[in-house]
């Protein structure tokens, strides 16, 4: 079960806090720090999925090994393509993978994820690969990222449910 009520709270009251900012430097403050969230727990929860899926389906006590040391503990990043699709490959093969983004490209669930997720690295990237350079920058709102949470949410909800079925 993927977990929301921590990363929703957090992400609610840095809204809060982003709102009731009492200068545009602790609003950047709340700014980044949402965006740093919401990437932690995409990559927490990606990295979650596939290993309790590795835990439920492999029997070898060596592959489920391979999966949290070989494939999980070595990527670092949560882009669809780069990140996410080769962990699938790993544990899935390609051939079910194929399948899989199938069933999800018919209601366009990988096209949102991917977008939401590019979105997101840009956002991540610009937080925190800068300083504040006295606050000249402009940062996505808490809200925004609440936003893109509840959008990668519901994708991750129905991959996780369809990686059960198996």
């Amino acid at each position: 079960m993927i977990a929301l009520s921590y990363i929703t709270g957090t992400l609610e009251e840095l809204n809060k806090l982003y709102n009731g900012a009492s200068s545009k430097k602790k609003a950047i403050y709340y700014s980044k720090l949402a965006t740093i969230e919401l990437c932690g727990w995409v990559e927490d929860t990606v990295d979650d999925i596939i290993l309790k899926h590795a835990n439920r389906n492999l029997r070898e006590a060596s592959n489920r090994k391979y999966i949290k040391k070989g494939v999980v503990k070595r990527t670092h990043g949560f882009q669809y393509e780069y990140h996410i699709r080769p962990m699938l490959i790993s544990l899935l093969g390609l051939i079910y993978l194929e399948k899989f983004e199938r069933n999800f490209e018919k209601s366009s669930k990988i096209t949102i994820l991917k977008s939401s997720l590019e979105n997101l690295r840009e956002s991540r990237n610009k937080a925190a690969h800068t300083h504040l350079k006295g606050a000249s920058n402009i940062y996505d709102a808490p809200s925004v990222m609440l936003s893109e949470f509840h959008k990668i949410k519901s994708v991750l909800l129905e991959i996780d449910s369809e990686l059960r079925g198996i």
